[in-house]
This record gives C-alpha cells, sequence and structure tokens, in this order.
C-alpha cells in the first residue's frame, strides 16, 4: 500500500533532476526548474506533459545543499542604559547596493563560511567585522528563513545580539569610528558603515532617512519597525 504521506508523491513537487543551469558567474547560478503540479480535473489523461512546469530560479554558487543556511541576518540590540530599554538602539548598517544603484539601510547580515562554520559563530564575525562592535549573541532562530522565495533559495538564519556598552572596546568604537577596521573588498568600497536608529520609534526614524535621503530600506528591517510600532501604539509608547 502507497504511504499517502509519502512526500516524493505529493504535488506540486519540484523534479530536480530536470534541473538546467542557464549561466553562472562566481557567486550566482542561474536555473530552470521543472515542477509537478496536479493534474485539471477534466484532463483524463492524469500522465500528460501538461502537469510539468517551469520555473526560473537563482542560487548563490556557495550553497552546499538544496536546505542549507547561507547567511546570518543579525538584530543588535545596543543597550545605552541597561535600566531603560527605552534608550536602546538597532545597531543597522548603510551601504550601496548596485543592484538597486542606491543606499540602503539594512541590519548587519554575512554569508556563514564554507569551512562548516556555525551560525553563532558566523554572526559574531560579521557584526564585528561591518560595525566594530563586539556582540552577545542572545538568540539563534531554529529555522532558517527565506528572503525572495520567488526569485531564490537563499536563506538565512536569524541571530539577536546584545551590545553591551559597558565594554571599553565597545564605547571606544561608539565614540570613535563610523567605518569599521573589519571592512575589505566590496564592503569598503560600498562605502559600509555603522548606523544607529533608536528601538522606540524605529519606523519614523526610517521614515525620515527614505524622505531625506532617498535611502531604500531592506524588507525584514522594515516589518521589524512596523511590528515595532504596532506594538509600541497598543502600549501608548
Amino acid at each position: 500500500m502507497t504511504n499517502s504521506d509519502d512526500s516524493s508523491n505529493k504535488l506540486p513537487r519540484v523534479d530536480f533532476d530536470k534541473t538546467e543551469t542557464i549561466g553562472t558567474t562566481r557567486w550566482m547560478r542561474l536555473e530552470t526548474l521543472s515542477y509537478h503540479v496536479p493534474p485539471e480535473e477534466d484532463d483524463d489523461n492524469k500522465s500528460n506533459n501538461n502537469t510539468l512546469r517551469k520555473w526560473d530560479r537563482a542560487v548563490r554558487t556557495t550553497k552546499k545543499s538544496e536546505n542549507s543556511i547561507d547567511a546570518v541576518i543579525i538584530l543588535a540590540i545596543l543597550k545605552n542604559d541597561v535600566n531603560d530599554p527605552t534608550k536602546d538602539e538597532i545597531v543597522c548598517v548603510k551601504q550601496f547596493r548596485p543592484p538597486v544603484n542606491a543606499y540602503t539601510i539594512e541590519l548587519p547580515a554575512g554569508l556563514i563560511d564554507a569551512n562548516d562554520e556555525d551560525v553563532a559563530t558566523a554572526a559574531t564575525r560579521e557584526f564585528t567585522e561591518e560595525t566594530g562592535y563586539i556582540g552577545k549573541v542572545v538568540n539563534v532562530s531554529p529555522h532558517a528563513s527565506y528572503l525572495s522565495p520567488g526569485l531564490t533559495n537563499e536563506s538565512a538564519s536569524l541571530v539577536r545580539l546584545e551590545v553591551n556598552m559597558t565594554l571599553d572596546h565597545n564605547i571606544q568604537n561608539h565614540e570613535n569610528q563610523k567605518l569599521s577596521d573589519g571592512l575589505e573588498g566590496c564592503e569598503k568600497d560600498r562605502g559600509l558603515e555603522k548606523l544607529l536608529l533608536p528601538k522606540v520609534g524605529l519606523l519614523e526614524a526610517l521614515h525620515g532617512l527614505q524622505e531625506n535621503e532617498g535611502v531604500k530600506v531592506f524588507t525584514a528591517l522594515y516589518a521589524l519597525a512596523l511590528g515595532m510600532s504596532v506594538s509600541e501604539t497598543k502600549r501608548g509608547v
């Protein structure tokens, strides 16, 4: 008897054996996928080719497997006063992004190294490289999140950090640096710099940057700000 819960028999599903590579660069690969969908109800020939569909996607060449996590996205809270959370700030980065021909405001992020680096280690490394701060891991999301599933299978793990402002290193970095010494290559060329935004009133701060500087905002950061704004409204902050 066939197990109806067998995922290999469920539709829709991708037939990866039919995947076509259209083109490849150093960092990206364009593929055309073939996936099966249930036949139309009035289709007498249930096995005809009308159930096979095509879909183009972009894949990172650094991706280890179909379900491996590519990157980390870092939500870092800078604690200015441990007794007053309303003074907390969100550590963001501003950088030029060629695909949108504009500067963007984003959460710090980066690829997980190919040498089996774990998520928490990748997050603390990338965070210090991009912002100069030393952060402590508070939470790692148990599952991957997908950034643009209609376009790519790129996935990321969200890691929450706290930045202790009693540490001498963080105090010096806070006062003296806008650009991190850890930047190199294309990140340095694109002028990546750290940017501190208020946790309370984050949505308004982002709107101000969009209107005054013409920057574009990373979707995950905007979604975070929108959710926090709803919470602030309910609590009367």
